[in-house]
């Protein structure tokens, strides 16, 4: 016997809804057959014309066989249930069409759901504000991962979820409370025929949703997995580069430990994120054997560490570069320093460190070497404008 799943995408009041929705099942050639709380069971038949209708009692359908014998002897067969909501099938061989269960009885059964949901309502937005506490937290702990290492994924979906949560939780409870005054009035659940927009309104946000955390969560994965050394450091590349090289504003040294292998002293990195799409960055140390540091320690070694960060537009790459330029001040415990230039938009020099940036491209270099600031900012205004 053929049979399948489907997700129950309408929500638990939506009562009316899922009458018509299973009948139209039923209209197709699919039978219900039980239910769980996310989905519904159906088994392959001839298509036929079924009039679902449900009952709302607060006792499991084993505790009311006395109730459930009435509604067989009147033609209804009981066929799933779904929390408080019991599903009830007519009999196309019964004179008796009607279900008609008592409005007042339902009414209280449903004041019981929407007890439990008045209960999380206070719960969740308690949690939801605890919970957006600490993604902002997480947010601020480190803004420049957010940018570079796509670190605001998981914070942003824990805020989504929350605010989608509380924003169901209300949706349901003033749904129910206008079920409840219906019910009260003495007046039965009334058919509906417009099932279709809704179900379908809540299968595309369903799908969507689950396609877009399905896909958040792959991607953080595959880019937060084991790196290989030498994928993680790979050696420099002997042609240009797109970031200041020593060798752009020195005369030429050879790298003190350039080789194909693997450096941590020298390598050449590019990596990529969903607001900073190009990231290179670029480290070399180099000796030069003919000259000493000033105060005679040993060879000259200067050190560099270059990196390129393409931003995907300029308003990004303003808060990234202020948020570069704030943990450079923290780290030296010193204020950077605001040049004129005609070829950024913006340049700070502080301590060891040249941070510049024309419109959504940034060019951070810090030095630790011989060589006067004046020639690295020549070298990044030449990258600027090749």
């Amino acid at each position: 016997m053929k049979t399948k799943k489907k997700i129950l995408w309408l929500d638990l009041w939506q009562i009316a809804e899922q009458e018509a929705w299973l009948t139209g099942m039923a209209a197709k050639g699919w039978e219900l057959t039980k239910m769980t709380k996310l989905t519904a069971h159906f088994k392959k038949a001839a298509p036929q014309t079924i009039t679902y209708k449900t009952d709302i009692f607060k006792e499991p359908i084993s505790q009311n066989l006395e109730r459930l014998e009435q509604y067989e002897q009147a033609g209804w067969k009981y066929v799933a249930s779904r929390g408080h909501l019991h599903f009830f099938r007519n009999n196309s061989n019964s004179s008796e069409k009607e279900l008609q269960p008592d409005p007042i009885k339902q009414a209280e059964s449903l004041k019981l759901l929407r007890s439990s949901l008045r209960t999380r309502s206070y719960l969740i937005p308690l949690l939801t504000l605890i919970g957006i506490a600490l993604a902002v937290f997480m947010l601020t702990l480190d803004p420049i991962r957010n940018y570079l290492d796509d670190e605001f994924l998981f914070p942003g979906m824990q805020i989504l979820i929350f605010f989608g949560l509380n924003l169901m939780l209300l949706k349901g409870l003033i749904h129910l409370n206008k079920l409840i005054k219906t019910l009260q009035s003495n007046k039965g659940i009334q058919p509906t025929s417009d099932f279709r927009k809704k179900y379908w309104q809540k299968k595309i946000i369903g799908l969507s949703l689950i396609t877009f955390f399905a896909v958040v969560f792959l991607y953080k994965v595959s880019t937060s997995g084991y790196t290989p050394l030498e994928k993680s450091i790979p050696p420099i590349p002997k042609e240009d580069l797109p970031v200041v090289q020593i060798g752009d504003f020195t005369k030429s040294y050879e790298p003190y430990s350039y080789e194909e292998s693997i450096s941590r002293e020298n390598f050449y990195s590019v990596n990529s994120s969903i607001l900073v799409p190009e990231q290179n960055e670029l480290n070399q140390l180099v000796e030069v054997e003919v000259e000493q540091w000033e105060d005679g320690s040993g060879p000259y070694r200067p050190s560099l560490t270059s990196r390129q960060y393409i931003v995907r537009n300029d308003f990004l790459a303003e808060r990234l570069f202020q948020h570069l330029i704030d943990r450079e001040e923290e780290l030296h415990r010193g204020d950077a320093t605001l040049l004129n230039t005609t070829a950024f938009d913006e340049l700070y020099v502080l301590e060891n460190s040249i941070l510049s940036r024309k419109g959504h491209i940034i060019y951070y270099v810090t030095y630790f070497g011989k060589e006067p600031i004046e020639k690295i900012i020549h070298a990044m205004e030449q990258k600027i404008t090749e």
